[in-house]
């Protein structure tokens, strides 16, 4: 019943994430065409904001998931499903990111590609 429970939070932290994923791209993007200031620290700072909800999923798990702490030290197959099932959970989110934001934030100078 746990693995079951653990999948359907996952599908629905993969909602959650997507949306998360676009008003990060659209935030981005405003703070991109607004000013110098306000692109790098304002970008700066919904970086942080946007990796805690990245990662708040792992840390939430706990309060819908009866069982999960003892399950995911005692389990090792329990622990690699969870850790697949948050990746796939962000999976669409990134890909949408990627397809619809990266390249015009590349143009306003975000995650520019390294020169060595």
């Amino acid at each position: 019943m746990m693995w079951i429970v653990t999948a359907m939070y996952f599908v629905v932290v993969s909602g959650l994430l997507l949306v998360g994923f676009v008003v990060y791209g659209k935030t981005l993007f405003f703070l991109g065409r607004s000013g110098a200031f306000a692109k790098y620290v304002g970008g700066g700072i919904v970086y942080v904001l946007f990796a805690c909800v990245l990662v708040a999923p792992l840390f939430i798990a706990p309060v819908f998931i009866n069982g999960w702490r003892e399950a995911f030290n005692s389990n090792v197959v329990y622990a690699v499903y969870f850790m697949v099932l948050f990746v796939l959970a962000a999976l669409p989110g990134g890909l949408y990111f990627k397809k619809n934001f990266l390249s015009r934030l590349r143009r306003l100078g975000y995650f520019k590609k390294r020169q060595y």
